[in-house]
């Protein structure tokens, strides 16, 4: 089912629904020494019953807070333009982030995400939230600040 930013409104005033995501379905890979992180959180469908409540699971455990959430950029996105958006980063980053192995399933739904549009990403943060045939996909960068 397509993202529907006034159902994800509606399911923030109601939290007591969210759902756990364990850690067996989250990954977080280091790059260039420290210097470029990928955090991928993958939960099969069965698990959780929609997209919109997988984004706020995901984004909480992420770190987003509800403000963060509300205000987050989900934007429709299509495989090409993902592609090619993880394509540059990974050439100028010198990294292969290798997406493709967490996602299982036809891609059906793919959503560019932003989570502080007014932020200025600098290069080394890219979000895309994906739901598949079978499972829901969240992967973020980000810089690892020291």
């Amino acid at each position: 089912m397509p993202f529907n930013p006034s159902l994800l409104t509606e399911k923030l005033h109601h939290r007591d629904y969210d759902f756990f995501i364990f850690n067996e379905n989250i990954s977080e890979i280091i790059f260039n020494g420290d210097e470029i992180i990928l955090k991928v959180i993958r939960v099969e469908k069965s698990e959780i019953p929609d997209f919109t409540s997988f984004i706020i699971s995901a984004m909480g455990v992420s770190g987003s807070d509800e403000c963060d959430m509300q205000s987050a950029s989900i934007i429709s996105s299509d495989q090409a333009s993902m592609q090619q958006t993880i394509t540059d980063f990974q050439t100028y980053w010198k990294i292969d982030l290798a997406i493709e192995t967490y996602i299982k399933g036809d891609i059906q739904h793919i959503y560019e995400m932003d989570t502080d549009p007014s932020k200025k990403g600098y290069g080394s943060e890219i979000s895309y939230g994906i739901e598949t045939s079978t499972s829901f996909v969240y992967f973020f960068t980000h810089h690892f600040y020291y």
